[in-house]
């Protein structure tokens, strides 16, 4: 979680290299739909400047709902866990 000001909360989803899993997630954007590459991490972590400058750009932009989005409900799920009950006749 990323805090940009005192009234707004930012939360970062890392997106693999996978269509199905971009499309979900723009589905849930706020930023506009906005592309961020990062050069890589170096022992599990991510470079602080690169990192520091993602958040000097985040809290500066102007935030713009997409038609789409407000017009569409939606929730993100991190995981989904089915329990299945099993009854003896």
């Amino acid at each position: 979680i990323l805090f940009s000001g005192k009234k707004r909360r930012l939360t970062i989803i890392e997106c693999g290299c996978d269509i199905n899993t971009m499309i979900d997630l723009a589905k849930v954007a706020d930023l506009g739909a906005k592309l961020f590459y990062l050069s890589g991490m170096v022992h599990g972590e991510y470079q602080k400047q690169e990192i520091h400058n993602l958040g000097r750009f985040i809290s500066v932009m102007k935030f713009r709902p997409l038609t789409w989005q407000t017009s569409h409900p939606y929730v993100l799920a991190d995981r989904c866990v089915l329990f299945s009950l099993v009854f003896n006749l």
